[in-house]
C-alpha cells in the first residue's frame, strides 16, 4: 500500500513536473529582439548628387547611413545601410534670375533584420544662387537681354551630410 501511494504521489510529480516543461517550451521567449526607441537620431549622407535640373516630386533618392546605430551596444542598423528619400518640390532655374530649389524627405532606412523603419523630422532643402537683382539691373541699365538670365540651380552634392530620427519603437530581430 505504501508503494502505490508513493507510485502515485511519484506519477503526480512526473506529471506536474512534464506539463510545466511543456508550457515553457511553449512560450516564445526571445532574448534576441531589442527595442530600438522612437526619437534615436540616424546620420545620414546623399550617395550621389541630387540637382534641381534634374529631379521631379516624387523621386525616391538614396542615402547610406554614416554610422552605426546601436542599442544596449548591439547594432540594429548597420553603417552603409540604405536609406530612402523623397523629393517633394523640385523646380529648375529660370528666367529672371530666379534660382532653382530642393526640397527632400527622408523617408525610411533599412535595419539589420531587413525591416523598413520609418523615419521623421528628417526634411531639408537646398537653394541654388538667386540672380534677379543682377539680371533686373542689367537688363535695364545694360541690355533687355539680360533678363532672360537665369539663376544657379539647387545641387546637393555627393557626401553632403543630414540626420533624421525614428518615428515610432520598433522590435529589431537580431
Amino acid at each position: 500500500m505504501l508503494i502505490k501511494i508513493y507510485q502515485s504521489t511519484f506519477s503526480k510529480h512526473v506529471a506536474l513536473l512534464l506539463a510545466v516543461s511543456t508550457l515553457c517550451m511553449s512560450f516564445n521567449i526571445k532574448q534576441d529582439d531589442i527595442i530600438l526607441a522612437a526619437g534615436t537620431s540616424v546620420s545620414l549622407e546623399t550617395i550621389s548628387s541630387i540637382n534641381s535640373d534634374l529631379a521631379a516630386p516624387g523621386q525616391i533618392v538614396d542615402f547610406k547611413v554614416r554610422h552605426d546605430v546601436k542599442v544596449d551596444d548591439k547594432v540594429v542598423i548597420p553603417a552603409g545601410s540604405i536609406a530612402k528619400g523623397q523629393i517633394l518640390r523640385a523646380q529648375k532655374a529660370k528666367g529672371l534670375g530666379k534660382e532653382g530649389f530642393l526640397e527632400i524627405q527622408l523617408k525610411s532606412v533599412k535595419a539589420i533584420d531587413g525591416q523598413d523603419i520609418v523615419l521623421t523630422n528628417g526634411n531639408f532643402n537646398q537653394h541654388g544662387e538667386d540672380k534677379e537683382t543682377l539680371s533686373i539691373v542689367l537688363g535695364v541699365l545694360v541690355c533687355l537681354l539680360f533678363l532672360t538670365m537665369k539663376g544657379k540651380n539647387a545641387e546637393i552634392p555627393a557626401g553632403y551630410e543630414t540626420s533624421a530620427v525614428v518615428a515610432t519603437s520598433v522590435t529589431i530581430k537580431l
